[in-house]
């Protein structure tokens, strides 16, 4: 019982969480993690998704709307996307030179982000521009109130960014 309020306590803590991550931060095996989030589930005090390969873990109550927006930043590539189409629509080829990453798994990750609906995208011609569907505010808000460690590494980089411009101008 003491393990299953540890479980508890960490997905209440991290919403989002998928099934990999938590055995391997709470050092639990498979078999014995299954039995737990089982028994969780049947009491009504977690949920969770499958997407793709991955299953995600919420607690009961979390708000379905912002499900699939902790499922788009579990992600550091979808993350960095994110963070890019914040500034405005942006077309893959440009998404791809900016963040270094090759067309298809630009592709990938863009296919996932609209299957979500994060993402919206535009076809005109061969090119498809890619527009931010959620409001950036909100989605600062749930990164910094459901990752916390996410949002210092998020101020961290700006940090960065703004010295390195810093000394570029001295």
């Amino acid at each position: 019982m003491e393990r299953r309020n540890e479980i508890l306590q960490y997905i209440e803590n991290r919403p989002g969480v998928t099934f990999r991550e938590l055995a391997r931060e709470l050092g639990v095996g498979i078999g014995d993690l299954q039995y737990h989030l089982h028994r969780l589930e049947k009491e009504g005090k977690v949920f969770s998704r499958k997407i793709g390969k991955k299953r995600y873990i919420f607690p009961k109550g979390f708000k379905k709307e912002y499900e699939k927006l902790i499922i788009a930043i579990s992600t550091e590539t979808r993350r960095k996307i994110l963070l890019l189409l914040m500034k405005g629509p942006k077309g893959q080829s440009e998404i791809a030179k900016r963040l270094r990453l090759s067309q298809p798994t630009v592709s990938y990750h863009m296919d996932e982000l609209v299957k979500l609906r994060i993402v919206s995208a535009r076809k005109e011609g061969k090119n498809v521009t890619y527009t931010l569907s959620y409001n950036p505010s909100v989605m600062a808000r749930v990164i910094r109130d459901y990752r916390p460690s996410l949002w210092e590494k998020l101020a961290d980089n700006l940090i960065d960014l703004l010295t390195s411009v810093g000394d570029k101008n001295d």
